[in-house]
């Protein structure tokens, strides 16, 4: 065989052919246009015909077609977002998009109430909240992916956030002194037996507010910015069981302990762990027979190998806070906090929490 004729061959086994047909009548085949197009791999045919409206006016009507995805050995062509049909089937793809498991979703669904009327169902609603939280999409953004206006996604998200605040917020509770014994990790019980929790403050950026009221409340001199501030306690195994409300940046982390209503839950004998920056506290725990470990501060300029050692078994337990706030911090919600959410600030903070809270404990035991 030549050449010429194998070259052929090859063209003739790699070509595939897809026929379209339509049938006219005779008044139309006139005005009858028919295109096709072709670009790379893609092929496609499109029909130009008219018809007749209820009152007969005439008007063009556009009929396309061509090879599917499949043929063209491509894939998704013509596909795109359809809200929770795109990923009803894909456990990695809710996971990226919403931040939750199928297990996690499926109980906000449930505790979501069904509206009669809505133009969105219970799937897309909670689908639309979560993309929110999880990837810090903006209203603009939320109605342009499930096709609806702007403040219709802003008022979804209000609604639907207020609703799993109400349903969840016993989730984050104050467990008994038994309950964390009972639970309490092995790097606990060598030198912490009677931790009855971790207390730590996180911030989060904002951006600038209008007034110079809210700026003068809301500057952080510690992160040299706008900030939110709350302050959050953990049981030793992980579990978030206290969430202050919201509070500006400029609150001092004693401050916010003593005014949270944290201290009236200290029952004699518990060991309170916290860093440095809570020695405004130590006097209220101790009225409360409980017990404030920090480590130790600096003051000839040098440790003695004790206070090193005090160091580093406090940061050794204590790090595991700081893990909880990265994992929250995920959230691209918490990027740079819009202004416009500051006022829903402790709705929000506190679902993440009980997000956390339902996933997998962070000490793995």
């Amino acid at each position: 065989m030549c050449t010429q004729d194998k070259v052929e061959t090859v063209i003739e086994q790699n070509y595939k052919s897809i026929g379209v047909q339509a049938s006219l009548d005779g008044n139309l085949a006139n005005n009858f246009l028919f295109y096709c197009t072709t670009e790379g791999n893609n092929i496609g045919t499109m029909a130009q015909l008219p018809y007749q409206n209820v009152i007969n006016e005439t008007k063009m009507a556009h009929k396309s077609c061509g090879p599917s995805s499949s043929d063209l050995g491509c894939s998704l062509l013509c596909g795109g977002f359809h809200g929770f049909s795109s990923i009803s089937n894909n456990e990695e793809g809710l996971k990226h998009l919403t931040g939750l498991s199928s297990k996690i979703f499926n109980f906000f669904l449930k505790i979501i109430p069904k509206s009669v009327g809505n133009q969105m169902c219970e799937e897309n609603r909670v689908i639309l909240f979560m993309m929110k939280i999880k990837l810090g999409l903006t209203y603009s953004a939320l109605s342009v992916l499930f096709k609806i206006h702007r403040t219709t996604a802003q008022r979804i998200f209000i609604d639907i956030l207020i609703i799993i605040y109400e349903k969840t917020k016993n989730i984050i509770f104050w467990p008994s002194k038994e309950v964390v014994s009972s639970i309490l990790p092995e790097c606990f019980k060598r030198n912490y037996p009677n931790c009855r929790c971790i207390i730590d403050c996180t911030e989060i950026r904002v951006e600038q507010p209008k007034t110079v009221e809210q700026r003068v409340y809301l500057y952080s001199n510690y992160k040299g910015c706008y900030t939110i501030k709350f302050l959050v306690a953990i049981t030793p195994n992980g579990m978030v069981c206290f969430v202050s409300k919201c509070y500006g940046g400029r609150a001092s982390d004693s401050y916010i302990t003593n005014d949270s209503g944290f201290l009236l839950n200290i029952e004699p004998g518990d060991i309170i762990l916290a860093d440095k920056g809570f020695p405004g506290i130590r006097t209220e725990c101790e009225n409360s027979s409980g017990i404030l470990l920090m480590p130790p501060i600096l003051h000839n300029g040098r440790f003695t190998e004790e206070e090193v050692l005090t160091t580093y078994n406090i940061a050794s337990v204590r790090i595991h806070i700081e893990r909880l706030f990265a994992q929250i911090k995920t959230f691209g919600i918490f990027n740079k906090f819009q202004m416009e959410l500051v006022p829903y600030a402790d709705y929000i903070f506190n679902v993440c929490c009980v997000i956390s809270n339902l996933q997998n404990p962070i000490i793995k035991q």
